[in-house]
């Protein structure tokens, strides 16, 4: 080797060190920004709950307040009916579920198995249904509950929440759907089940994520739902969780908005902890979402 190609290769060999270490600075850089914006939007979102959870046990007396207490829980349980209020939202929440499931399945598989171009633009209308703001239909759906002698009652919430709920339930669950092959269910057509019976042994199964998925956001929108319940339920006995409280604890008592942060995270702790639990399978469902539509 000449001393001109020794020193080229010597050369060429310094650049590429250095660019190694360039590409391994930008690296650590790129993960360390990633690392530190997900750190901040995880604490933003967790903001109001941290606060919420400290205020639900914090004392009323400013020179006492560093010293937790759970007179606020106490006064919660003592001065409304939130047990009734909790039983009230889980039935609500449950059979809201198994209506949204029964709508939802059906109307899914059916946008994922047409092939024609109105069936994309169909399941757009669908969902388009989920944007239209809640004030705007509580007037027409008001008469019907009054028809049907719902009101003030638990089931005038079976009722309406379905309109919320079962939309964004068939755009989720007709993405996943379509991607499920066609073959395995025509496959156990030919194998002698019929295509109710194919569905139900062979394509659910594949969908289990979803429904899941699906099951845990139709829980958490019909609990949370605040419109419909202050519309339609006036008292405790068939009052949820989300306007309950605010309805016998929302004066301007500062003791009493303690006890309304307790009851807010006895509710959101459990309802963390199961979306927590399903929420690679919830993402699952937005990114087949995403890849399909």
């Amino acid at each position: 080797m000449t001393p001109v190609n020794g020193l080229a290769a010597r050369t060429a060999a310094r650049e590429m060190l250095r660019q190694r270490r360039l590409a391994a600075v930008r690296h650590v850089v790129v993960r360390v920004t990633v690392y530190a914006v997900a750190a901040v939007a995880a604490l933003v979102c967790a903001a109001p709950f941290l606060w919420g959870l400290v205020t639900a046990f914090e004392r009323g007396t400013p020179g006492a307040r560093h010293r937790p207490t759970t007179e606020h829980v106490r006064a919660l349980f003592h001065s409304t009916r939130f047990p009734t209020f909790v039983v009230n939202t889980l039935v609500v929440g449950g059979l809201v579920v198994v209506v949204t499931l029964a709508l939802a399945l059906p109307a899914a598989y059916a946008l994922s198995r047409l092939h024609r171009s109105w069936g994309g633009r169909a399941g757009l209308a669908i969902l388009l249904v989920y944007l239209v703001p809640p004030p705007l239909l509580f007037l027409s759906l008001s008469r019907v509950v009054a028809t049907l002698g719902l009101a003030d009652s638990i089931w005038s919430l079976v009722l309406v929440h379905p309109t919320v709920t079962v939309p964004v339930s068939v755009w989720l669950l007709a993405a996943f759907l379509r991607g499920v092959p066609v073959d395995i269910e025509e496959q156990a057509m030919v194998d002698g089940h019929s295509r109710f019976g194919a569905f139900v042994r062979v394509v659910a199964p594949q969908v289990l994520p979803g429904i899941a998925a699906v099951v845990v956001l139709t829980f958490t929108l019909a609990a949370g739902e605040f419109t419909y319940a202050l519309t339609f339920i006036w008292s405790d006995a068939s009052m949820p969780v989300s306007t309950g409280l605010p309805a016998r604890l929302g004066g301007g008592d500062p003791m009493l908005w303690r006890s309304v942060q307790s009851g807010a995270v006895f509710v959101a702790v459990p309802l963390a902890i199961v979306c927590g639990l399903f929420l690679d399978r919830f993402v699952a469902v937005l990114a087949q979402g995403a890849h399909r539509d």
